[in-house]
């Protein structure tokens, strides 16, 4: 079905760049409209196909009928006509069964359904991530939506507060009602439940150095996943953050976290037992009784994109206009030219030999930071 779907998404894109993509050129009209709409069409046959192997095992009558109709309409037309409904009738022919097959494993083992968090809909993957003072269970509304929560059962049935519903042929309304099928087994119990350092399971979670227990920064393999409440996307892996964030106790890792939110500030010590990170400390006027004495150095401002020549697998972007941040193999990736940018046009300029290709990010274009308030301390005036 995931093919099935894609192909009528393929076979209307194709029909969109004719009109779109060549709109520029002002080719014969007439044509292109007839193009669009043969190619419109025949999707449309395709998809009337009831089974995946309908669409597999298209009639060679029907292939040849579908391409002498598209020959017919693109005799006449421009040349740049030409490539585009090659790549339409491309889109239209079947594929072997075994090349579908192998296709098709490839995409859905690239997406899988990740475990979802409390409150998150969980009828795809069927499991939820730890959490909750005894676990998450993933529990079914119907077969088009479930939920991760803690509750040990689920009344079958229309919950209250519930919205959703839909119309009969009468045009009674009716609120949906809950299966309350088990989806996959309960999760583990979150790791901020335990209290006590001996009690942390070292298996799935850590001792942060704010006394607290938290989930193993290790398990999230991206940066989007990586989790910001204790953890820094290293460039290859989430790790945990050996700096303090604002409002954390400093005292032992004697170092604020640009990355999570403390950039510029320094760690200020207000007694023997707490120290924080601030942006200044005043133990005269806003912070009376404080020792405010400074433990390690001030986190210096990063800029948000790498530089030119520089590694970007942090950041996937440069901060030099014509750059790019570009994989050049499996150990670098940096910021290298990839255009000769001017106010009125982008001329691409060819990546250095051996270099992978695959593009991250662009560049960031200049921009003013906001000034500090008036009578406020500054944090530096150097770059």
């Amino acid at each position: 079905k995931v093919r099935h779907l894609g192909g009528r998404v393929a076979c209307r894109t194709m029909a969109g760049m004719i009109s779109a993509g060549l709109g520029e050129s002002r080719p014969d009209i007439e044509v292109v409209a007839q193009v669009e709409a043969a190619l419109l069409n025949v999707a449309e046959e395709l998809n009337a196909t009831d089974s995946l192997d309908d669409v597999l095992e298209v009639p060679s009558a029907r292939v040849r009928r579908h391409r002498q109709r598209l020959a017919w309409v693109a005799f006449g037309a421009s040349a740049a006509l030409v490539g585009v409904v090659a790549v339409g009738r491309s889109c239209l022919r079947p594929r072997s069964p075994a090349a579908a097959s192998a296709t098709d494993s490839q995409v859905l083992a690239a997406i899988p359904a990740a475990c979802a968090s409390e409150g998150q809909d969980c009828h795809e993957s069927k499991c939820c991530l730890d959490g909750g003072k005894s676990g998450l269970q993933c529990w079914a509304k119907n077969d088009f939506y479930a939920t991760c929560v803690s509750n040990e059962t689920c009344k079958e049935g229309v919950h209250p507060g519930e919205t959703h519903g839909t119309y009969d042929q009468y045009g009674k309304f009716h609120l949906d009602a809950w299966s309350c099928k088990k989806l996959g087994k309960r999760s583990l119990p979150g790791c901020s439940t335990y209290d006590k350092e001996e009690d942390c399971p070292e298996a799935r979670c850590d001792w942060f150095h704010t006394g607290k227990c938290m989930a193993k920064c290790a398990q999230f393999g991206s940066k989007d996943a990586c989790p910001q409440t204790h953890c820094v996307w290293d460039g290859a892996k989430c790790a945990v953050d050996p700096c303090s964030a604002s409002g954390e106790d400093c005292s032992s890792t004697k170092c604020c976290s640009g990355s999570r939110g403390a950039a510029g500030q320094q760690c200020f010590q207000k007694g023997e037992y707490w120290a924080t990170c601030m942006d200044y400390c005043d133990s005269n006027v806003t912070q009376k009784g404080w020792s405010c004495k400074k433990l390690g150095e001030r986190t210096h401002f990063e800029a948000p994109c790498s530089w030119a020549g520089q590694s970007c697998s942090k950041t996937h972007c440069c901060s030099n206009e014509g750059f790019s941040c570009v994989v050049k193999d499996d150990t670098y990736t940096g910021c290298v030219k990839t255009n000769q940018h001017t106010t009125w046009v982008d001329q691409p300029v060819p990546l250095p030999a051996g270099w992978e290709g695959t593009r991250l990010g662009g560049w960031k274009s200049e921009y003013q930071v906001a000034a500090a308030a008036p009578g406020a301390p500054m944090a530096g005036t150097s770059f």
